[in-house]
This record gives C-alpha cells, sequence and structure tokens, in this order.
C-alpha cells in the first residue's frame, strides 16, 4: 500500500465527476470544521497554474512516512541527537515519536493520519480533531505548520535550503538519489514529496490531500 500526497484536486483537465463530487463534499466539512473552532473558511481552486515537477515521488509506501516522522520529531526536540535509525528498529516506536504524539500533539505532520485526511493552507496552532466524524481523516492540518516543521527538519537530512526555499538543483540530487546511498535516503524522499507539496498549497491556496 502507498501513500499518494495530491494537491489542487479540484483543478484537473479531465475530472472524474464522481471524485470531484466527494471533494466537494469534503471541502463542506473542512469548512464547518473551520468554522467550528472560529477559523476562516477555505476556498479550494479550481483553476491553477501548471505546477512545476522536481522529481519528486507521486507517491511512496506507507511504511516510508514514520522515516520522517521520526527526523521531525528529533528536530523539534533534540536535533543535535539525531542519529540514523538502527537496522529491524521500528521508527515509531522511538520515545521522540511518542512524546510528539502522546505528549506535545504540537506536530501536525505527525499528529495527522498517516494515510488519509486534509491539509489546508490556513496557519492555525492545534491540529483540528472533527468530532462530528465526517471528515475523511477526520483530522485537519494547516499546510504552514507542516512546511513549518520540514524547513526545521532539512539540516537534519543534509538538505540545503536558502531561506525556506530548496533550489531546483538541490531537488533533483534528492529525486535522483539511488536507494541506499544516503543514510537517510527514505527519510529525503518523503521529505521531498511532501514539501514540494505544502509549499504549491500555501503558494496557491489549495489543499494537501492524503490518500
Amino acid at each position: 500500500m502507498s501513500l499518494a500526497i495530491c494537491v489542487g484536486v479540484l483543478a484537473v483537465d479531465d475530472p472524474d465527476p464522481e471524485a470531484v463530487g466527494y471533494h466537494r463534499e469534503q471541502f463542506h466539512h473542512v469548512n464547518r470544521v473551520l468554522a467550528e473552532n472560529g477559523l476562516p473558511p477555505h476556498v479550494e481552486p479550481e483553476v491553477l497554474p501548471d505546477f512545476p515537477y522536481r522529481g519528486q515521488l507521486i507517491s511512496f509506501p506507507y511504511a516510508w512516512t514514520p522515516y520522517l516522522h521520526r527526523a521531525v520529531a528529533f528536530a523539534r526536540q533534540a536535533p543535535g541527537e539525531f542519529h540514523p535509525l538502527p537496522e529491524g528498529a521500528n521508527p515509531y516506536k522511538d520515545k521522540r515519536v511518542d512524546a510528539e504524539l502522546y505528549t506535545f500533539a504540537e506536530s501536525h505532520l505527525i499528529c495527522h493520519s498517516d494515510t488519509e485526511g486534509y491539509f489546508v493552507p490556513i496557519d492555525f496552532e492545534d491540529i483540528i480533531a472533527d468530532k462530528a466524524g465526517e471528515l475523511h481523516g477526520r483530522l485537519l492540518g494547516s499546510s504552514q505548520n507542516a512546511l513549518a516543521d520540514l524547513v526545521r527538519t532539512a539540516p537534519l537530512l543534509g538538505i540545503p535550503l536558502e531561506g525556506r526555499e530548496l533550489s531546483d538543483e538541490a531537488a533533483q540530487v534528492i529525486a535522483k538519489e539511488a536507494d541506499e546511498a544516503h543514510p537517510y535516503w527514505i527519510e529525503r524522499k518523503v521529505w521531498l514529496s511532501m514539501f514540494e507539496a505544502f509549499r504549491l498549497s500555501v503558494q496557491h491556496g489549495c489543499a494537501v490531500v492524503y490518500g
């Protein structure tokens, strides 16, 4: 099973009426949840410019996401202690991840579902749970919050940013990197896919959808 990260789900050239209808209904629930928490509505664009493709994976195994979450947890708590995961170890068994999930509960990337749900380009502090349970994934995240975590984590993975920007050259290095060519090759590939999605979300005002 793999995770696909989509941006601009209503701005497609050949829309599937059933999929469009589903997402329209989900954005209704997104806005209900936002309103219940005193936040402005999200208007999902139906027309967007062509997105630049910088070689990121369109999808990747579900099992890869926890590797990046572990890096994010270290970046938030103890960046100087970050180290490659021992062979055979489970990244979600790390005490740093456990603290983010059950003590701090502040990282939208870590606390959101690994497999489904929405992030919107509205800057709010705490991830929001849909008490009615009608929103796919039941948790609503902020693209700005997620992007901030990715920027914070980049140095731990050897990813050079210019401020908060990733050059085309640096993106291509990660995209073309062979498996196991870097101690953090999984984390870097997941990072690039997520960075591109959340960067475009904030830039163009569209949601990020896990599916």
